[in-house]
Order: structure tokens, then C-alpha cells, then sequence
């Protein structure tokens, strides 16, 4: 089964049996069998478990149970089933298309919000200066795009970056699967949340966003087509924060573009502000390390587009930002980007 139309299931505990444990361990952020459990855990990096087995018959029995609920066939002709809880994503392979038999992933999406000031600082998460200027351009209604490779941490960060945005201001959610929780995370603010579907995808939820009146929208993910009609949104003076996989947020530009024929090189210098790179360091027996890696602003003057990497590897390369950006600043009432209100 695709993405794109799976619905919310729930599971009572003891339908994981042995991984249960590893579920409720607040410390662990993905599961992973195939031939062996290994796990990822936020103060131990990525390990394995040692002596752990899942037998065969529970394993039939999971996927069996899961893929009844979501009312989907799992065999060697449809190898791919997927599905979310309130809290897991869930993906299992069929043996039919692995040498090592069936693989099952569990991502644990929680409405809590990892990432907040004193965590920024004791796990050297970025410089205190490029911290201040993000939260500033949030306010100044900045649109960003936050790029990374898979599981780094990308939506974590949009998830931080949201308590910037003032409680009046709408804020339309748009995704597959419900990983940013703005509602959850940010109690008391506007907000309308969109899980996509077979019939309501990201096109159709991004036109009839138009209709709602937001101030931002959120799409959980940047993946294709999706990108054109996001434009046209931003176009039309609505804001956003999104992901999208990336190695270098100097390659943004060209990553968007690939997305969709119809993308105009001139629009994504012309509506996306500012990139963000996160990356990550997973070491076994080592605390997960993840950071904001570098910062770059897109920019149209003249007739020219222009990128200037504002942050790279912990230091700020230059507060000389491109004068459309400036003027964000300026009309946000924000006199320097780099200060925190009270410290102008």
C-alpha cells in the first residue's frame, strides 16, 4: 500500500509482544528488524539488541493483524505495508523482495517537541546567534526549508521552529502521515490539520488551503508535483515551513526545481527565503548528535538570483543578508536579525 490514503489504526499492547518494551522506552526513536533488532536510542546511538529473537509466528501474526485492519493484502505481489498509530509509523517488507527475510521499521512520531532552547545549547545544536536569527525570521514571516537525509531530524526542527508563530495566525498542516502535531505541541492555536488522502491529495489540499485563509502552511514533506502549487500559495502571500530530502542547501534551488517541470527557477529564488541543512552523527554506544549545518538565503534583486550561506559548520560566515530578506526584517520590526527582542 502507498502513502498517500493510510488511514490511522490502533493496536492494543500486547499485539507487539517483545517489542513493546522498546516502544515504551522514551528514549528510543526507531525499531528496526531483519534478521536482528536494532534500535536508536537519543543517549546511546544506534545499537543492537543482543540475544533478542522474534519468532515466526509472531511475526505472521503482526502483519497479518495490520494489514486486516488496514483492509490491504501483504504478499509477494503487493510486498509494501505500511500504517500509523497515534504515535508509530509503521513499514514492513515481504521476504518475496529482501534476501533476509521480512523487515519490519517502527518510527516513533510523539506530539512532544524534542528540541527547546536549553537542548540547543548543552547538545551544541547550533550557534546562539543563528539560533535568535531563525526564531527572528519565523517572526518576520519567512518562508524556510528545512533539507537533511532521511531520519536526521528535519521535522524535529520545523516542530521547534513553530512556537514562533504567534497563537492569531492560522496555520494549515498538510500531511501523509500526522508527524508535526502543530496542535498537540502548540495547545491554543489557530489551526487546521490535513491528512491526505487517495481522494484528497496534496494538490487538492493545497488549493483548498487557499479558501481557508492561513497564515503559514506546512507541508510535512516537499516531494514533487506538490511543489508547484506550493508556490503559487506563497505566491499569493502565504507563508511556509517544509522539509525536503537534501545533502547541501546550496543544491536547494536546483532540488526544488527537479520536482516538477512546470517549477520556474526565478520563483524559487523569488519565494523561498531561507534553507536549513540538518545532519546528524549516529555512532554505536555514542549519544545521537544532530545540528543545524548550514543556513543560506535565496534572493532575487535586479532581475538576478543570488544565495548567500549565512552559517556553515557552527559559525556565522556573514550577518550581510540580501536586501529583500532584509526588508522582512525591517517591516516584522525587527532592527537586527541576530539580537533577541530585548537585547536591540
Amino acid at each position: 500500500m502507498g502513502e498517500v490514503g493510510m488511514r490511522k489504526l490502533s493496536l492494543p499492547d500486547k499485539a507487539y509482544g517483545n517489542l513493546l518494551k522498546f516502544i515504551l522506552d522514551e528514549n528510543i526513536t526507531d525499531i528496526n528488524w531483519s534478521q536482528g533488532l536494532w534500535v536508536n536510542d537519543l543517549n546511546k546511538g544506534r545499537y543492537k539488541i543482543k540475544g533478542f529473537t522474534l519468532d515466526d509466528n509472531f511475526i505472521q501474526q503482526f502483519y497479518t493483524r495490520i494489514s486486516n485492519l488496514m483492509n490491504v493484502q501483504f504478499n509477494k505481489n503487493n510486498p509494501l505495508l505500511e500504517a500509523e498509530t497515534d504515535n508509530l509509523r509503521i513499514s514492513i517488507l515481504h521476504d518475496s523482495v529482501t534476501n533476509t527475510g521480512i523487515s519490519i521499521s517502527i518510527r516513533k512520531t510523539p506530539a512532544v517537541r524534542r528540541i527547546n532552547r536549553d537542548s540547543i545549547v548543552k547538545d551544541d545544536y547550533c550557534n546562539g546567534d543563528i539560533d535568535t536569527f531563525m526564531e527572528n525570521a519565523i517572526r518576520a514571516h519567512c518562508t524556510v526549508v528545512v533539507g537533511g537525509l532521511p531520519g536526521v531530524g528535519k521535522t524535529e526542527y520545523v516542530k521547534y521552529l513553530t512556537q514562533f508563530i504567534p497563537a492569531y495566525e492560522r496555520v494549515y498542516t498538510i500531511e501523509d502521515n500526522l508527524e508535526l502535531r502543530y496542535s498537540a505541541i502548540n495547545p491554543g492555536k489557530d489551526c487546521v490539520e490535513i491528512k491526505i488522502s487517495d481522494t484528497f491529495g496534496y494538490s487538492e489540499a493545497l488549493k483548498a488551503s487557499k479558501r481557508q485563509l492561513p497564515t503559514w502552511v506546512l507541508l510535512a514533506e516537499a516531494r514533487g508535483e506538490e511543489v508547484r502549487f506550493l508556490m503559487e500559495n506563497i505566491s499569493a502571500g502565504v507563508h511556509c515551513l517544509t522539509t525536503v530530502h537534501l545533502d547541501d542547501v546550496s543544491k536547494l534551488p536546483d532540488r526544488l526545481r527537479n520536482m516538477g517541470q512546470t517549477i520556474n527557477e526565478n520563483d524559487v529564488y523569488s519565494f523561498i527565503d531561507i534553507g536549513v541543512q540538518i545532519r546528524s552523527v549516529v555512532k554505536e554506544g555514542e549519544k545521537i548528535k544532530r545540528k543545524v549545518a548550514q543556513v543560506i538565503c535565496l534572493s532575487r534583486e535586479d532581475e538576478k538570483n543570488g544565495k548567500t550561506m549565512i552559517y556553515e559548520d557552527g559559525k556565522i560566515l556573514t550577518k550581510d543578508l540580501p536586501l529583500d530578506i532584509k526588508r522582512k526584517f525591517e517591516l516584522a520590526g525587527i532592527k537586527n536579525p541576530f539580537l533577541k527582542e530585548n537585547e536591540e
